[in-house]
């Protein structure tokens, strides 16, 4: 059976040391710039070499998350942090944006990229177009289905799957909710996480079912694993950049005993314990998500949003700042804990435990104990009390993750008089070093060293990560300092951890970024009116044209077809036989280089920018581009209308009754049903002006009455006749 690399996440130095410890194959983290986790802890270039260091000395591989779209005004200072990290001997990258992936294959071909999940891979066309640019990885949308990865493995490129932890409820790289309503770009790594918040009944009364209708289950596939496995998959991910260490540490400890059991044909069930030690450490719920078919019950999470851990006990009654509990499990002094509440839960810690009127450190099923609880709402009899972080538990994890992983070495010596004495160092990669000491051995006066008293000092490693399996080496009548044995020995061993450290030790200087664009004939329209569902009306102006848009979520593409004057809207869609079309919103096009990337493709005569993006910059993007290529191409801005903000594969409800859902705030969320997808628009329409762009481009897909008024508003602005809806 195929065995997949084990893919750890790591926010921190912490967080990597215990995925190595806990026995990871790799590790994905990101700098503190251009990291789509912008508030973990993340590295800076000092942090970056070191981990490079630790991870590579234990054959752990390093790939740095580089996945947010990106504006001009970065653009410049993403392409010196790749320069940094290629010559830190980073192994991959992580790119969401196609600028900056064209500018690393064209200029570091010997560089991997992985094409992010923040890409919007999902489907098998994707999969095949980069491969012909080149990508050594695809992180497949978390929505595929285990049919479409097999097919994707078969085509040779290395398949990416997230195999546990938080999942989004829209495809990655298509939402847009946390920018509209909290001006925070999930496209950015500054997600506001609106998907964990409650949501109601278009008339603000509750569903039955609960307040989170967009709060997914954790995803746990780890039984399974053999399925994937067979199916060739290269790596299984785990989730989890926010995440403290030890929960790092246990859930890697955990795939890597399935993996490895699974790989020897060996059956694998998670035992009891470690999975409570799993709820316990983070947990919403888990399901085997869209990668195994699960249903809309089964994968959503809408009574909580937040970590669950698990019940241990039962409110008995609350008085004066105390709680009375009978516990249903341990409890130990430290333990965080959680009393399930309403409007909110009721946090709390077991500092002090009183039994029987005496303070004890644990209690365990069947006791009734006392605890401190001064935090409102104040509990209520009858209430489920949940332990979320287990003091002891911890407590061992980070004991285990201080046990040094350990590389095997050997070492030979040569110690005859005369001679400088040498260590020749070894480990099982077939690296090997040989160190040599100033000093000569000198012919024994007296006693002879034995072999015994070297292979001694020798078998010693120091704070070096290696475990000696064999000393051997050639001797005669002589006499070596034991602080010359340690010095010689430390110095190889350390001659080995650099060596060991340095996986691509072939990396030069960057290739030149040499890359011609056609000049393209663009389209004669100045208003385009985007996948107008009712539109019926001719408008007079000339310049006005309807034309349609692709649906971004095609998780079947595979066939080409031939597009023809239409709006392009995933990577698939280059791979069809395009002509005279349009690079559309969906592809996150914020910067001249990710404008001359799609308009080098074939059949695309121009593009629209992504609208998260201001005037401001789509003039520096343009000002860039045609400074660098010496014309100024077709492209357009949004200028009105209702964005889909979500793409929800199959339901977030029990049915498809609701036409709308709204927020605590009173917006107004429309749902259109598409096929297998829901699409949720946003309250109130995008609005802008648009000084710099040849196109001005309108959503109408609300207001039937209004659509004349908006597109001659549209037209008239754009020919500057008034002032501009919004700067």
């Amino acid at each position: 059976m195929n065995k997949p690399e084990l893919l750890a996440p790591a926010g921190s130095m912490d967080s990597l040391k215990a995925a190595v410890a806990a026995g990871c194959d790799a590790v994905y983290l990101g700098m503190t710039n251009f990291s789509a986790r912008a508030f973990a802890g993340n590295f800076d270039r000092e942090q970056l070499q070191e981990a490079v260091r630790y991870a590579h000395m234990r054959n752990v591989k390093i790939y740095v998350t580089m996945n947010t779209m990106l504006y001009e005004t970065e653009i410049e200072n993403a392409i010196k942090d790749v320069d940094f990290l290629y010559h830190a001997d980073v192994d991959a990258l992580l790119i969401q944006d196609f600028g900056l992936f064209h500018y690393v294959r064209t200029c570091y071909p010997d560089f991997d990229v992985h094409c992010s999940t923040q890409m919007h891979i999902h489907n098998l066309a994707g999969v095949r177009f980069m491969q012909s640019q080149g990508a050594a990885r695809v992180v497949m949308a978390r929505e595929t289905p285990v049919e479409v990865i097999e097919q994707a493995v078969k085509t040779g490129m290395e398949i990416e799957v997230f195999a546990y932890g938080a999942i989004c409820i829209s495809y990655s790289g298509q939402c847009l909710m946390s920018a509209s309503l909290k001006n925070r770009s999930a496209n950015r790594g500054m997600c506001a996480q609106c998907c964990r918040l409650k949501y109601y009944h278009e008339d603000g009364s509750p569903f039955e079912m609960g307040e989170y209708l967009l709060s997914p289950k954790d995803l746990n596939v780890i039984d399974r694993l053999p399925q994937l496995m067979r199916a060739g998959v290269s790596s299984l991910k785990v989730e989890g950049r926010m995440k403290r260490p030890e929960y790092v540490w246990l859930v890697i400890k955990t795939f890597r005993e399935a993996i490895d059991a699974f790989a020897e044909g060996k059956d694998y069930q998670v035992p009891p314990q470690r999975q409570k030690e799993l709820l316990l450490m983070f947990n919403r719920g888990f399901s085997h998500g869209h990668l195994f078919h699960d249903d809309t019950v089964s994968r959503m999470s809408w009574y909580r949003p937040n970590h669950m851990g698990v019940t241990i006990g039962t409110v008995v009654r609350y008085e004066k700042g105390r709680v009375l509990v009978k516990l249903s499990d341990v409890l130990n002094q430290n333990d965080g804990l959680r009393i399930l509440n309403e409007p909110a839960d009721t946090g709390l810690t077991a500092v002090k435990i009183e039994k029987d009127g005496r303070l004890v450190s644990s209690a365990k099923a069947g006791d009734f104990v006392w605890l401190e609880c001064k935090g409102k709402p104040f509990p209520k009899k009858g209430q489920k009390l949940q332990k979320t972080s287990d003091k002891k538990l911890i407590d061992e994890i980070d004991r285990q993750i201080a046990t040094e992983r350990l590389s095997a070495a050997s070492l030979r010596y040569r110690a005859m008089a005369g001679e400088p004495f040498a260590v020749t160092a070894e480990d099982e990669r077939g690296n090997e070093v040989t160190a040599v000491s100033e000093f000569l051995v000198q012919p024994a006066k007296n006693a002879p060293l034995g072999d015994e008293k070297i292979i001694s000092a020798l078998s010693k490693t120091g704070d070096q990560p290696y475990e000696i399996r064999s000393v051997t080496g050639e001797t005669g009548n002589i006499f070596i300092p034991v602080s010359i044995m340690n010095e010689t020995r430390r110095e190889a061993l350390e001659m080995l951890s650099s060596k060991r450290a340095l996986l691509h030790p072939e990396r030069t200087q960057a290739k030149p970024y040499s890359f011609t664009v056609p000049e393209k004939k663009g389209w004669d329209s100045h208003i385009l009116l985007l996948a107008v569902r009712e539109y019926s009306e001719a408008f007079a102006y000339e310049e006005t044209e309807t034309v349609s848009v692709s649906d971004p979520i095609q998780p079947l593409q595979d066939e080409r077809i031939h597009n023809r004057h239409i709006v392009l809207s995933q990577a698939g869609d280059f791979r069809m036989d395009n002509e005279d079309c349009l690079a559309g919103m969906n592809l996150n096009i914020a910067n001249s280089y990710a404008c001359a990337y799609v308009l080098s493709q074939k059949g695309i005569s121009g593009l629209i920018f992504s609208s998260e993006m201001n005037n401001q910059q789509i003039g520096s993007t343009l000002e860039a581009f045609e400074k660098r290529y010496g014309f100024a191409p077709y492209t357009a801005r949004l200028v009105y209308g209702r964005r889909t903000l979500m793409y929800v594969k199959d339901d977030f409800l029990k049915n498809r009754s609701e036409n709308a859902i709204s927020d605590f705030h009173g917006n107004i969320f429309k749902l259109t049903y598409n096929g297998d997808k829901v699409e949720i628009s946003e309250p109130q329409p995008y609005v802008s002006g648009n000084p710099y762009c040849q196109a001005s481009a309108v959503i109408l897909e609300d207001q039937p009455e209004k659509y004349k008024e908006i597109v001659e508003e549209a037209y008239e602005e754009f020919h500057e006749r008034i002032q501009s809806i919004r700067p």
